[in-house]
């Protein structure tokens, strides 16, 4: 190497000037959670809530040194900010970043200025420089939201360690800002909030890069490691966190060069999360240093080669002095997507069959295979399989036969149909192309191999037959789904007012006071309580996630949530959630026995987290029923009659209710005698595959999500309870209401009652008065909770039912 090039001031850009840009949904998730999080913040301004009062003591009353960290803090975040607009102007290239930067800062300064204006406070004691006397505490600290602004637009373009260095000096900023008395807590959280949202709205309008390296630089690092490479090209980006360059040895040969790098966008905490949430075989893996998926990907590699198996043969792996891990491999072959016709039509693409089948031999699975993953060797009319980062060490026959489907439709897509179905068909038999058949959905696929299918000139319903055929057999039947009836919607309707009728009478309700009630509520609390409905999909779809061993992305299973509520509402019966279960997972290749037994295990650790929550209540010294609570406007006890017994007897006569309906409607107890024969019988005639789904019991990550799922599921709906009871001024304890809702769920679980329509809405009005609620606040939440958790969210389970049909999940 040329000595002058030995030492080279270290980088502060990630990436190179004019380097593409890019709009990320990360940055819409940033501005949407901000918003979301300012809300409760805006709630209490200007405060100080007790929190705020208790932490600014607390960290006021350090004297002494930290009155110094303090000062230091404010200073440092301050000239931070100041230092990164001066790089920019003197770096090459760089200014118009300065002009990005300040707008980001113009837009939080405006918006916190607003905010704390509308507060009652001015701006201009929360731009003072703190120097030693006590600032006004002020809602919004308009310098920290500006710093913070600043620091939030430049991260993208920086390396990491600069990026580090600014985060920290932010916390430790907004530390110094409530010691030293400049805001409150609260103040504070919303400046940050406002500067990290209006770092993500410029990110949105304008780009920002994937923090790439150049050519040059791939070749220097490389130069460290002992490889001396030539002509250093990119390829366009295919792996997040992964960036790719063709390149030459020294030797003459071309290698391909992947690099994980240090600084790339894709690898940092937050984009890596969405990655590993809404994509499935192409995400980065959560856990895994840079170092570690780059050893990964060599070792999987080696170890296919040595088990038999077609593959680029591993260069060089290491890590370079910038602390970029890399991995070289020998180009061997071009990828059946870029392959040239004369190529296809003399290659065997049995091969491609007999490489994977010696791959899953070793107890590996490929987990990414797509038309650029599979090879056509340059010395062989032979087909291999490159890029095995994303390689399982311990596979299981899902994993395996995914791996079979995506190589069927690779080939099918390069080489024509009919040649791909018998090439499949020579090595797999007539029973491996059976097994195959039912993952020919798009669901099974990933991303990139999704968009190819549907740009084709063929779709996988012709595949699926195409190789149905040849195998002799029936293609899989997918689950059909109930359509929405004018039937279902009255019944939704008839069934809630006569249950609210019902309770009403029976607990003796003025409904003039319901009407005041209703009329002095605070709409906005109900606003609230309604944005906060669909967050609670958020937490169910984990425990989705958990009750199934196959990889599903979080982004379908979301939809799959909510479509669920639209189904309760539009169609309230157990067989129209059955039916969009089993479809749904269908499409990932599950057959519909294994389909129901993911829905079971989920509704049994529901079971599980409610049992759980009657037993921690109970056993300790929560509040639970008929304890007093706070309400109304002198804070005094509401209760005005309900009492647990009333809930209790509602609760008993509801189970007894429900076992004499079905033992004596002929139609339930034939469903009842024929319901454990069935699933013995469906559990095994599919021993295998029940083995495996019911595998995730023994996986801790799996029992989490499951288990932690649910939890949330029910804190959160208790939460959205307490804000429909703030409105109404009444404030319960928070145990009370998990409480309230876990019997009302349990109730409603065993009433014969189609999706528990009216049945719900009466038991939590006896479960509110149960707990001291007033009656007329008690109807009155507990009609506002059931419009914003259930029937008011059909509205956006409806859009999430078209967006699962429009990509083919149902």
């Amino acid at each position: 190497m040329d000595p002058r090039r030995r030492f080279r001031a270290p980088r502060a850009f990630a990436s190179a000037v004019g380097a593409p840009r890019l709009r990320r949904p990360t940055d819409v998730l940033l501005v949407v959670l901000g918003l979301l999080a300012l809300v409760p913040l805006v709630l209490v301004a200007p405060g100080p809530t007790h929190l705020d009062a208790e932490v600014s003591r607390m960290l006021r009353e350090l004297t002494g040194a930290w009155e110094l960290l303090w000062s230091l803090a404010h200073a440092g975040l301050v000239i931070w900010a100041l230092l990164l607009v001066l790089a920019a102007l003197l770096a090459r290239g760089r200014r118009r970043l300065v002009l990005e930067w300040l707008l980001a800062g113009a837009l939080a300064a405006g918006s916190a200025g607003l905010l704390a204006w509308s507060a009652g406070h001015p701006a201009s004691p929360a731009l003072a420089v703190a120097d030693g006397r006590v600032a006004p505490e002020t809602f919004v600290s308009v310098r920290l939201a500006l710093a913070t602004a600043v620091v939030a637009a430049a991260s993208p373009f920086l390396v990491r360690p600069l990026r580090v260095a600014g985060r920290s000096l932010l916390l430790l900023g907004a530390v110094a800002w409530v010691g030293s008395g400049v805001a409150y807590p609260a103040g504070v959280a919303a400046a940050l909030l406002i500067g990290v949202v209006a770092g993500a709205a410029v990110h949105l309008l304008l780009g920002s890069p994937e923090s790439r390296l150049t050519g040059d630089q791939v070749a220097e690092g490389l130069a460290g490691l002992g490889l001396t490479l030539t002509a250093v090209d990119p390829r366009a980006a295919r792996t997040p966190g992964v960036a790719e360059y063709d390149a030459v040895a020294a030797d003459g040969r071309r290698v391909l060069v992947e690099v994980y790098g240090r600084d790339a966008w894709d690898n940092q905490f937050l984009v890596s999360i969405w990655n590993a949430l809404v994509r499935r075989g192409e995400r980065p893996r959560l856990g895994r240093s840079r170092h570690d998926q780059a050893e990964h990907a060599a070792l999987a590699t080696l170890l296919a080669q040595r088990a038999g198996v077609a593959t680029p043969p591993v260069v060089v792996v290491g890590d370079t002095t910038d602390g970029d891990a890399v991995l070289v491999t020998e180009v061997v072959g071009t990828p059946l997507a870029a392959a040239p016709p004369e190529a296809l039509e003399r290659v065997d693409l049995a091969s491609g069959w007999r490489a994977l089948g010696s791959l899953h031999a070793a107890g590996m699975v490929h987990g990414r295979i797509d038309a650029r993953r599979v090879l056509v060797l340059d010395d062989e009319p032979a087909l291999a399989l490159s890029d095995l980062a994303g390689a399982d060490l311990a596979t299981t026959e899902d994993a395996r036969t995914t791996d079979q489907a995506r190589l069927l439709v690779a080939t099918a897509m390069a080489a024509g149909t009919d040649r791909a179905v018998a090439a499949a068909l020579s090595v797999l038999g007539t029973g491996g192309m059976t097994e195959v058949l039912p993952y020919l959905q798009r669901a099974a696929l990933d991303r990139a191999t999704r968009k190819a299918v549907r740009a084709g000139s063929w779709d996988l319903a012709e595949l699926r037959s195409a190789a149905a055929a040849a195998a002799g057999v029936e293609p899989p039947a997918l689950e059909k789904l109930q359509r929405v009836t004018v039937r279902s919607a009255v019944i939704a309707v008839a069934g809630t007012a006569l249950a609210v009728l019902l309770a009403s009478r029976l607990l003796d309700v003025d409904y003039a006071s319901i009407v005041e009630e209703l009329s002095a509520a605070r709409w906005w609390l109900l606003a609230l309580a309604l944005l906060l409905a669909p967050t609670v999909q958020l937490a169910s779809s984990f425990s989705t996630l958990g009750a199934t061993a196959k990889e599903l992305r979080y982004g379908p299973v979301l939809m799959f949530q909510y479509a669920v509520q639209f189904v309760a509402v539009a169609i309230p019966t157990a067989a129209g959630r059955l039916a969009l279960e089993v479809r749904f997972f269908q499409r990932f290749g599950v057959k519909a026995p294994i389909a129901l037994l993911i829905g079971m295990l989920d509704s049994f650790a529901g079971f599980v987290v409610q049992v759980l929550f009657l037993l921690l209540i109970g056993l300790t010294a929560l509040p639970g029923l008929t304890e007093p609570i706070r309400g109304g406007a002198d804070g005094s006890a509401g209760s005005d009659g309900g009492s647990i017994a009333t809930f209790v007897v509602l609760l008993v006569v509801g189970v007894l209710v429900a076992a004499v309906v079905t033992l004596a409607v002929p139609a339930s107890r034939r469903r009842v005698r024929a319901l454990l024969p069935r699933a013995k019988e469906a559990v095994a005639s599919h021993a295998v595959a029940a083995q495996e789904a019911l595998a995730v019991v023994r996986r801790p990550a799996k029992i989490g999500q499951l288990l932690g799922g649910n939890v949330a599921e029910q804190l959160i709906q208790a939460v959205i309870l307490s804000v429909c009871l703030a409105a109404f001024d009444v404030h319960v304890h928070l145990s009370q209401l998990v409480l309230v809702n876990v019997l009302v769920s349990l109730f409603a679980g065993v009433m014969p009652v189609p999706g528990g329509i009216g049945v719900t809405e009466a038991a939590y009005i006896v479960g509110l008065q149960a707990v001291g609620v007033p009656s007329a606040v008690a109807v009155s939440a507990a009609l506002a909770y059931r419009l914003a958790t259930f029937y008011l969210a059909a509205l956006w389970g409806a859009a999430a039912m078209r967006w699962l049909r429009r990509h083919e999940y149902v």
